[in-house]
């Protein structure tokens, strides 16, 4: 089975290489290291330091941090091995419920998906994360139920449930959607005909355990209002953004997602007692394509947590024999119609998510290609002058990131209070510089703060040394105009779309 899982490593490993190259440029990345970084200084998160996943994802993010800084490459090598991980047990999971040729093809195909950038798997995101310990939950659980419990020990505690509950909870407290396949695992369990129904309940209470005790450390430190909104509170109106304004339209678009699983769910009842062990990975990937679908986002990354279950129902299917499909019960062909039309609904509905680097651009405002993002690559490695535009591809500010922070640098202004009125908060780590914000993406300091005004006055009650602007974020939040026309600071660089603005008592000072 090692064998197996080999051309998939390797095909991972060599699709990912231009990963390596990237330069610091997606803005979720930023957050996360920052919010490590203060983390790393002592801060309390959810209360002196914010951000709206749970700690599993910042604090692995903080030790990647505390290992290799900011380094983008440290980053996506953490990511080269979440996916790997992921491969291998995909692999394992296609090997005992497959056949060891199909678990070959199995871990390809995952590693194609995966390995293109086609929905960010190479980014250090919670899907990418937390994919690791979701999809070995998934294969532990199927095939456990495709072997079901040893006979002769039933009153033993179960050791596998304690696992998977384990694997599961590390899953949630990188990314809280992880409630959905949790719960899908937990009906599967109960449904399996060769299992206990103690294992469900085995399961469920680990996951539990955990998930409580590390909620009631940060409900201690952070306070249970402030918790509360960050891991569920903020997403209200951020979802409420994504869905239609009428009440028709907001009914429909849950009501499909909500008749999708039901449709799911019902398949998987009336398959429980087949051999076959589709019926498992229907709810598996169904979890999470509803959760997506429910979203109503257009983030390719949403949907990497569904790569393991469809991988696996992909390199099981088989034509069946006619004396096979004479064979099967009425039962048995209902259940799968109701799963593959739930499905079929649940994957319809989650293409909002869309897809990253197509061979064509995906949008008039995002002009990334797999042909710029390969052939950039290799043009990059042998020609600097290349690589700076193919660097400058990624993200307008990539550029004016780079020639900010070398200006702050040689101005001797590294490590100052600051902030950076953006989207993008990578210049904060870039220039080692203090950060004076609730939060480090402006535009959730206007979430937390206040539209309008609020966050230009926190701003000018803290008097930061330097306030970095990107154009975009001066447009949409234009109270910033307050204060850096009120005198107190003075325009000292431009790299566009990028000011840096200094008070004035350091301008003087400046060489």
């Amino acid at each position: 089975m090692r064998r197996a899982a080999i051309p998939g490593l390797v095909t991972l490993a060599v699709l990912r290489l231009p990963s390596l190259m990237e330069p610091h440029w997606y803005t979720d990345e930023a957050g996360y290291v920052n919010v490590a970084r203060e983390l790393l200084k002592g801060k309390i998160l959810y209360s002196q330091t914010w951000n709206n996943k749970p700690p599993g994802m910042l604090w692995t993010i903080a030790l990647e941090v505390q290992l290799f800084g900011s380094s983008e490459i440290g980053l996506h090598v953490l990511t080269l091995i979440t996916g790997m991980v992921t491969i291998a047990a995909i692999v394992w999971a296609a090997g005992r419920v497959y056949t060891p040729r199909r678990a070959l093809v199995a871990g390809v195909i995952a590693a194609v998906i995966l390995g293109l950038p086609l929905v960010d798997a190479e980014l250090a995101l919670p899907e990418s994360l937390m994919i690791a310990p979701l999809s070995w939950a998934g294969a532990i659980v199927l095939v456990r139920i495709l072997r079901g419990d040893r006979d002769g020990t039933p009153r033993r505690m179960p050791l596998w449930p304690l696992a998977v509950g384990v694997l599961m909870a590390a899953a949630i407290s990188i990314q809280q959607t992880a409630v959905a396949e949790t719960c899908a695992f937990f009906f599967a369990i109960l449904l399996a005909p060769k299992l206990h129904r103690r294992d469900a309940f085995v399961f469920l209470g680990t996951v539990a355990a955990i998930t409580l005790a590390w909620l009631t450390a940060a409900v201690i430190t952070a306070g249970a209002g402030t918790v509360a909104f960050a891991l569920a509170g903020f997403y209200v109106s951020y979802t409420q953004k994504a869905l239609p304004t009428s009440a028709i339209g907001g009914f429909a678009h849950f009501g499909i997602a909500i008749g999708a699983g039901l449709l799911i769910a019902a398949g998987a009842i009336a398959n429980r007692q087949r051999p076959r062990v589709d019926w498992v990975l229907a709810l598996w990937a169904g979890a999470t394509l509803v959760v997506t679908a429910a979203a109503g986002q257009p983030y390719p990354h949403f949907l990497e947590p569904a790569v393991a279950p469809l991988t696996l129902l992909v390199a099981g299917i088989s034509v069946p024999s006619s004396t096979r499909f004479r064979a099967g019960s009425r039962r048995s062909l209902i259940g799968s119609g109701l799963q593959v039309g739930g499905l079929v609904i649940a994957i319809l509905t989650a293409k909002v998510a869309g897809i990253d680097w197509l061979p064509i651009p995906p949008s008039a405002t995002n002009s990334h290609t797999l042909s710029g993002y390969y052939g950039g690559a290799v043009a990059a490695a042998f020609d600097p002058t290349w690589r700076t535009k193919w660097l400058n591809e990624f993200d307008p500010r990539v550029k004016g990131d780079a020639d900010v922070v070398a200006w702050i640098t040689a101005n001797g202004l590294r490590g100052e209070t600051a902030v950076v009125w953006s989207y993008d908060a990578w210049v904060y780590a870039l220039a080692d510089l203090q950060i004076e914000m609730p939060t480090p993406p402006i535009y959730n300091d206007e979430v937390l703060l206040g539209h309008g005004g609020p966050v230009e006055e926190y701003v000018a009650k803290k008097r930061p040394v330097l306030i970095v602007v990107d154009a975009v974020a001066r447009a949409l939040y234009p109270e910033i105009d307050r204060l850096l026309t009120g005198g107190e600071y003075v325009n000292e660089y431009a790299s566009s779309p990028e000011t840096v603005w200094v008070r004035a008592d350091s301008a003087q000072r400046l060489p």
